[in-house]
This record gives structure tokens, sequence and C-alpha cells, in this order.
């Protein structure tokens, strides 16, 4: 028995060496019909013991039994590289399989260089059908060593700034939701908040005011406004979108409301000096070649606010200086509105919208300017003009898109 063994340990011993005297230096090139891609390597020296007999990537052909990826001295396994090699278990792999791996590999981009390797696997004999057409009696184990090229995300991230809504403007809401790619009927909420800081310029023609030029003056009025609305038509061909909603906005001040005679200190926000006000409304839009035009009507305590944004509008100020009947007040509850606005930019808006309050004492109306972004600001512009004066405002203004998410 034992002869029987040395006979057939000498008789392999004879049938390796052929393959021993045939096996190139490791890291010598293997033919390809991509001269510049480099196909001869190893795989990592702590796990070549491992792998099983090295076999020369010049030869060929075999029965292969697995593929193996090596990226920086470990496994690595990523099914979108698997995928790409055309080897498959149990199948017959030539020195031509190998190579136009190889290339489909580095076709993917991702790696500055893939060397492969091919080792035949002890135990694993070769299937009796291809033993005749086989270089190797046993089946191997194909390994590529890939080097990775760095990932874009290891350079600095570059800062993405979200698109404008176009669900609204300044204070009037449009027909649209979100940030415009959702043109189909349903719902949406905006959380809208608007800080006027104060008057930048103003005039007047009231007979006995102090005076009838004022600037830089103080205002300090907060809207927190929630807008919530039902798109029942979409925007398509001729055809408008229409939607119907309601707004509820509350109102506070950082200083008193100001008077003609005496300039505002700081105060705290509390039951005397904060209002809120509930709207319904319904508005059409039309996007005329990127252009966004909208108009609809406001019904409800909406036309209260304005009369906060000025001294010339108080009561006092009427009555005493405009001479109005005593007791009359800036009040409406109908605002017919309308605005036009363009994004230069997906997050750059400019546009303006108008807002006129009827039947409030004085006459009242505001054209609001979204200009921010060509003051390289978050500044915007409201021109307020009543009956025996105007004023030029200054403002900032917020609009955040809740739902939906786009």
């Amino acid at each position: 028995m034992v002869a029987v063994n040395n006979w057939t340990f000498a008789v392999l011993l004879a049938l390796a060496a052929p393959a021993a005297a045939q096996q190139n230096p490791w890291n010598a090139p293997v033919a390809s019909t991509a001269a510049a891609v480099p196909v001869a390597s190893t795989a990592p020296a702590s796990y070549a013991d491992n792998l099983g007999q090295p076999l020369s990537v010049s030869g060929g052909p075999w029965v292969l039994s697995e593929v193996l990826f090596f990226s920086a001295g470990r496994v690595v396994s990523d099914y979108a590289w698997r995928d790409r090699v055309r080897g498959r278990r149990g199948q017959i792999y030539t020195n031509t399989d190998l190579q136009n791996d190889v290339e489909t590999l580095m076709g993917l981009g991702a790696f500055e260089r893939v060397t492969p390797a091919v080792y035949a696997i002890s135990g694993q004999i070769v299937p009796s059908e291809f033993a005749a057409v086989t270089i190797s009696t046993n089946q191997v184990r194909v390994v590529f060593n890939v080097n990775e090229k760095p990932k874009a995300a290891d350079a600095k991230p570059k800062l993405l700034i979200p698109p404008s809504a176009v669900s609204g403007l300044i204070l009037t809401p449009t027909a649209y939701r979100g940030a415009g790619k959702f043109n189909n009927p349903g719902l949406g909420l905006d959380i809208n908040a608007a800080y006027f800081i104060g008057r930048l310029y103003g005039k007047n023609i009231y007979q006995d005011s102090p005076r009838k030029t004022n600037y830089i003056d103080r205002i300090g009025l907060w809207t927190l406004t929630a807008d919530g609305k039902m798109q029942v038509q979409s925007d398509a061909g001729w055809r408008p979108a229409v939607a119907v909603g309601g707004q509820h906005m509350l109102v506070f001040r950082d200083s008193p409301q100001p008077t003609v005679a005496t300039p505002g200190v700081s105060v705290k926000v509390n039951s005397k000096n904060t209002k809120t006000y509930t709207s319904g409304y319904v508005v059409a839009s039309k996007n005329l070649r990127s252009t966004r035009v909208s108009a609809g009507l406001m019904q409800g305590g909406i036309g209260e606010f304005v009369s906060g944004l000025s001294e010339f509008l108080t009561p006092e100020a009427l009555k005493f200086y405009a001479h109005d009947a005593p007791g009359t007040e800036v009040h409406s509850r109908t605002v017919p509105f309308a605005s036009v606005f363009y994004l230069v930019k997906p997050d750059y808006p400019i546009g303006f919208e108008v807002m006129k309050f009827n039947g409030a004492a004085t006459n009242p109306y505001m054209v609001n300017f979204k200009i921010g972004r060509l003051l390289k600001l978050n500044f915007d512009l409201a021109y307020l003009k009543f009956r025996g004066g105007y004023e030029v405002l200054g403002l900032f203004q917020f609009r955040y898109n809740h739902f939906p998410r786009n």
C-alpha cells in the first residue's frame, strides 16, 4: 500500500512539473487586447496560503469554482462587481474570459488598476466531462486584486440649497403646492413668517401731523402664518391651476404700536400686543414661460393687520390728523390680491404682489417686492399707500414648505 501511494505521488509530481515550468513571474503582464490594462498580480501575501496552489494567469482553460475581490488587503463582497464577471461556478473559464473580465471591471471607472490571479483549489476535482480540456485537474479560484479610485464622498461636500417654494410669495398664496414638482390636485401646507422691521421712508399730507416726512423708524411687527390649501385643478394648456385654502395668522410686536409723537421702545410679547387673524381664500395661478401669475380673493381677518404697519393708520391718527369721524378704523374683511414672480434659479425668486384692503378707511393697498436676492440679502421691501401718504417698509420673510416635500 505504501508503494502504491509513493507511485501515485510521483505521478502527480510529474504532472505538476510542466505547470510549474510554465508559470510566469508573479508580476509579469498577461497578454490582452487592452495593452494599457495591467493584468498580472497576486492576492495579498497574508491570504495566499489559504487560496490554493498558484497557477499561471496566461494558462487555461480551467473549471471555475469561485471569484473573489481583494481591495486594500481585505476581501470585498460587492455584488455590483461580481455581476460584471462573466465566469460562473462550474463552467469552463479561459484566459480570454479572464482578460475580458479585467477590461470590463476597468470600464466601470471605479478602479485605478485591476490585477488577476488564479489558484487551484485542493480537493475540488474537475468534473470528468471537463477533464480532457482543462489544464488543471482541480477547479480554480479567480482573485481580482483591485485598487479603488478615491470616492467623491471623500471630497468636501457641496452645499446644496433647497428650491424655493412656489406655493406663495410673501403674504399671499398661489394655487401651486410645494416647490412646483406636484402639479396634480392635492393638499399643501406652508408655514410663513414675515418680520416688518421698520419704515425706510414715508411722506404724508395730514394738515396737523408734526412731520410730513419720516424715515428710519422702528415698526417691529411679526406675522407667523399657517397656510393650508387644496389644489382642485392643475395647470395645463390654457387652464390655470385653482386652489382653495385658509390661513391662520399670529401677529405680535417686539415694540409697541408707534405713534406720531412718541418713538417706540422694546416691550415683551403678551396678550395686549398679540392678535390672531383667520381668513379663507380662493386663488388661480398660471405658469407663463416660467413666470407664475396668480390672482385671488381673501375673506376674513387678514385685512386687519395693515393698520399696525403705520402710526398714520391708527384710530387716533385718523381722528386728530386726518380729521375723520371719531371711531373710524382701518378695517377690511375682503382683500383681493395678485402676484407675479419668476425663479431666476430654483432657489432665487424675484417678483411682487399687490393687496387691496377693500372698504378700509383711507383706502390702503400694499405692494410687496420679493427682491432680497438682488440685494444679496434676505431683505424685501413693501410699499404701503393710503389716502394722505405712503411709506416704504423693510422686511424679512421666510416660507417653509411642510407638505408636500420636494
